[in-house]
């Protein structure tokens, strides 16, 4: 027999029990966020790695078919006896364009011009994702200033390159270091006559002429080629981005997109300086020493968007993850090509 007046008992949560709920959700997205956050970094480490292997194997076909590694940058321009009324300019990375599966673009790209021309901008305007590492920011600023030709920077950005030929280091990184400067037999002349009977040493890219693999001789494995410089045009230090952009450096096609290693200072507020005036030296300091040369400042310096350290591309084509604290001893034997250092493990 029914029960007049009996009540359903009602089934749910409590103010309190829905607020234990929401806390543990919270807790629980806290645990998990750090570890997506690194599995999606892991895979843009993992991408930029191989985006230096591609470009590594570009090179070594490059290598194959004209038996020397490519110059950092051909830049010729009116007056010199093959250019005298007009430029000639072209850069290691317009070069193995072919080996990269960008034909087109290598065959639109006009060297008769100057990188930067407007004629060129249908070419060096293009993206090409393996020259942009996936950790590196995608918003970048457009500088205000013209180029060394006076072309400005267009509306539609150049295609970013976040990775560089690692062309020479500068007796400032030696110096600033307490390094001795390598043996004067070994060095170069930059070439340039804008800054005629200043010296360096050469990477494993030099500026303005080929390398032939014997002249490698410190090792193939014990040479770097192209490092990260990544996120030009902005300048960004330790890891912080400023409202000030690169005088060069500024896309794929820019035939200043490689860079000789200096150092900086632990703020970045100082790129080394010095200069080797005659061959028999000797060199001189001429500012504040900067001994820092990894992720501190990407303004032609070597520099990731990665914890810890860089990538490199190493003249027999792998790959190398090297540590910020690396010894500048160890760096300065890796950035040389020819100056029989010892760089043992690293």
């Amino acid at each position: 027999m029914a029960v007049r007046g009996a009540k359903r008992s009602k089934q749910g949560f409590t103010l309190i029990e829905l607020l234990v709920v929401i806390a543990i959700i919270a807790v629980l997205i806290a645990l998990l966020l750090p570890a997506v956050q690194q599995a999606r970094e892991a895979a843009r480490r993992t991408q930029c790695k191989n985006n230096l292997k591609q470009q590594g194997l570009a090179l070594m076909n490059y290598e194959s078919t004209h038996k020397v590694f490519p110059p950092a940058r051909i830049d010729l321009g009116p007056g010199q006896p093959n250019t005298p009324t007009g430029y000639y300019q072209t850069s290691w990375t317009q070069m193995i364009l072919p080996y990269i599966d960008q034909a087109p673009l290598y065959q639109a790209y006009n060297c008769n011009l100057t990188w930067s021309d407007p004629g060129n901008l249908a070419v060096t305007t293009v993206q090409i994702n393996g020259f942009i590492c996936p950790s590196a920011p995608n918003q970048r600023l457009a500088p205000t200033v013209a180029d060394a030709v006076g072309n400005p920077y267009p509306s539609k950005p150049y295609g970013f390159c976040d990775y560089g030929s690692m062309n020479a280091v500068r007796p400032a990184y030696f110096l600033s270091n307490g390094l001795p400067v390598p043996p004067m037999q070994y060095v170069t002349n930059t070439a340039n006559p804008a800054k005629k009977g200043k010296y360096e040493w050469d990477g494993g890219l030099k500026k303005f002429a080929a390398t032939p693999i014997a002249a490698i001789t410190d090792g193939t494995s014990n040479t770097m080629m192209c490092v990260e410089d990544a996120g030009r045009p902005s300048i960004f230090v330790l890891a912080k981005a400023t409202q000030l952009t690169t005088a060069d450096g500024w896309g794929w096609a820019d035939i200043q997109a490689g860079y000789s290693l200096d150092g900086a200072t632990a703020d970045a507020s100082v790129v080394g300086k010095a200069d080797c005036t005659i061959p028999s030296g000797p060199c001189a300091l001429t500012t504040v020493v900067a001994p820092y040369p990894i992720n501190i400042l990407n303004d032609s310096e070597m520099y990731a968007f990665h914890t810890g350290g860089s990538h490199v591309l190493m003249c027999d084509g792998s790959v190398r993850f090297l540590s910020a604290n690396i010894s500048a001893a160890t760096l300065g034997a890796l950035a040389t090509r020819n100056t029989g250092d010892v760089v043992g493990e690293f």
